[in-house]
């Protein structure tokens, strides 16, 4: 194993790369399975459960969607009665939206299953290992997000 600093920085990017697009797979195939969405449906629907009202602009904004997928999840969840869309005052073309009683419903299911899947994961990898793990990634973020602001 070498221990070339470049080197671990090159193969913990390649690795954060490689976990993020196989949590991505991973939880669009157990939430598909398990409660009927993908992640993508999963997230907004969670978020707009944690926000209450919120409109698409700003559910694209803090999950990194484009307004254009946002906009056919929300008209997937309404047309599946999950959610309620209603056209802002200010502008006709934003919606605001939020839960209806049978998307809280799917939303505590996905919870669950989330809460099953971290405990999985802890059990296997360990809670402390997780934790360092968790430290040295924030510390990673933090030097990245200086490096992109300037």
């Amino acid at each position: 194993m070498s221990t070339d600093p470049a080197g671990a920085y090159r193969r913990v990017l390649h690795s954060l790369h490689r976990a993020d697009l196989l949590s991505r797979r991973a939880a669009d195939r157990q939430l598909g399975e398990r409660i009927g969405v993908g992640r993508a449906m999963f997230l907004i629907l969670d978020m707009l459960d944690d926000a209450g009202a919120s409109s698409q602009q700003e559910i694209a904004d803090h999950l990194g969607l484009t307004k254009a997928a946002v906009s056919r999840h929300i008209a997937t969840a309404r047309d599946r009665g999950w959610l309620d869309a209603r056209p802002l005052p200010a502008s006709r073309r934003e919606n605001s939206v939020t839960l209806t009683a049978a998307g809280t419903e799917l939303v505590e299911r996905g919870r669950r299953h989330r809460a099953e899947a971290e405990l999985r994961a802890a059990e296997a990898l360990g809670a402390a290992e997780l934790l360092r793990t968790a430290q040295t990634l924030e510390g990673l973020c933090a030097l990245l997000e200086k490096r992109v602001r300037g």
